[in-house]
This record gives C-alpha cells, structure tokens and sequence, in this order.
C-alpha cells in the first residue's frame, strides 16, 4: 500500500485529501497540532490513517514524526508529502507587527522546507529504500502566488517565497529523481478565512488611515469563506498530481482560468483596479 504524508490535516484542504486518498487506496499519516484533533481524526478516518502530532515551525517535532514514517515504511519508500500547512496574516504592511509576518513565513515557507529536509530521504535522497522516488506537491495560490493584493501583503510574500522554492527544488532534486508540483487554486471554501477575526482586525487599525479600505478586504475574506471553491476539488487535483506518471508543474483549476487573467493585464491598470476596490486612493 502506497504511503503518503499530509500537512495540516486537521480541517480544509488537508483533512479532505486524507480522506480521498485513503478512499483510494492509500495508507496516510496526516499531521495535527493537537493531541485532541489527532484522536478525533484517526477515529474518523480509521486503520489507514496515523496521525502526526507536530507544529511545521518544531524542527524537532518533525524529526520524529519522520521517525515514525519511516518505521511504517518498513524500508520502502514514501509516495507524497504533501505540504498544506499554513495560515492567513491580513492587515496593512505599514502597520503589521513584524511578529505576525514573521508568523507567516514561519509556517508556510520555513515549515514547508523543514518538512522537506525531513522527509526528503524517505522520498528518494536516501538510496537504500526501495521503491519508486516520491513526490512533494507544494500548495499554493492562483492569485497569492503571483500578484501582490492590499492587506493580504503577508500571505502573498509566504506563497510568492513558496513557488521561488519549488521551482528551484524541481530542478535540483531531479538528480534524485523526486518530482515537486504546485497546486494553485483560487478563492478556496476553507477554515482558514474563518480563522481572521474581523472584530479584532478592526480595531488593530481603527486609528490609522487603513481603516476604512480594511473593512473592504474583511468583507472579501468573509464571501471567500463561504463561496470559494470546495476543498474536495482541490483534493482531487492533489490525487490527480500523486498518481501521474509524469505531474505538472503547476495545476490550476478550470473555474480560476477567468483570475489568471489578471496575470496579463498591465500593473498599472491593476493598481487602479485594486486603489477603486478598497479606496486607497490619495484624497
């Protein structure tokens, strides 16, 4: 049975590719912070599921999860990490606790690439398992990978940094024969808007000139929880990457094909679309 570690799996995106993946056949160790989610889910999901109870910024906590992994694999290799560990930091640059960037990359770009370290000799850079080389598929952004939104400044550095490293991960463990692929959905249905307190985002920054265009980016993030795409689709697209003899490089999804068209359109142009949209524009 092929094995597979997801990140973040305790709810959204990670939880639903847990459950694809073991409907398709696949053994999974989906990792938790809490010892609480960890129980919930392994008795959800059921005897092809082993939690991993680690925080992606504990190198140490990584370390022995992968301990763990590799015991399971009994000398074989690991099909997939999947890394979708991550969080949403909102507010305006200028006034943005550098403690809450820091946050940000902290969990997705350095958790990313520590479980990377971690898990890359599992998925072929250690010569002595057998099996086929695995594969690390990165979770990206259609929008955050590749443009600069107001009030998202955070988040979008985390996923701009995330595509810089994959692309040159691509290229480098070639010589290992492990394949690296981005998923980039847009607009997703998932607990990680639920998570920005809008309440508490207003008051950080009620007295300064942000206020008002911040209330803008709140109510986006509000219909982005409830009206984005559904985290099954996107677990379909991570299947879809796991079993293909030759991945993508990058898969987007059919409904974002409309976004990606702000990839072509002039800067200058997106500025004033974006200054219109949250009212930054100079009185």
């Amino acid at each position: 049975m092929e094995k597979v570690v997801v990140t973040g799996a305790s709810s959204g995106i990670g939880k639903a590719t847990c459950k694809k993946l073991i409907e398709n056949g696949y053994f999974v160790f989906g990792s938790v912070r809490k010892k609480t989610d960890a129980e919930t889910l392994k008795n959800e999901l059921g005897l092809n599921f082993i939690p991993l109870v680690f925080d992606v910024k504990n190198i140490s906590e990584i370390k022995l999860a992968a301990k763990v992994v590799e015991k399971k694999l009994s000398g074989n290799r690991l099909t997939a990490l999947i890394n979708n560990a991550g969080i949403a930091v909102i507010g305006p640059l200028q006034y943005l606790p550098i403690e809450d960037f820091r946050n940000q990359i902290e969990v997705k770009l350095f958790g990313t690439f520590a479980c990377i370290q971690a898990f890359l000799p599992l998925l072929g850079s250690d010569q002595s398992l057998s099996g086929p080389p695995g594969r690390i598929i990165n979770i990206s952004s259609a929008l955050g990978g590749k443009i600069g939104a107001p009030f998202f400044g955070a988040y979008c550095s985390s996923k701009h940094a995330l595509e810089a490293m994959s692309e040159t991960l691509r290229r480098e463990l070639m010589i290992h024969g492990v394949k690296v692929s981005i998923i980039a959905p847009g607009a997703i249905a998932t607990p990680i808007w639920d998570k920005v307190n809008p309440s508490l985002e207003q008051q950080k920054y009620k007295n300064t000139e942000y206020k008002g265009p911040l209330n803008k980016a709140l109510e986006l993030i509000q219909n982005l929880g409830k009206h984005g795409l559904s985290v099954e689709k996107v677990a379909n697209k991570i299947l879809i990457a796991i079993k293909a003899k030759n991945p993508k490089i990058k898969y987007y999804f059919f409904g974002d094909i409309l976004l990606m068209l702000i990839y072509f359109l002039p800067t200058k142009f997106l500025d004033t679309r974006f200054s219109n949209y949250f009212g930054l524009k100079k009185d």
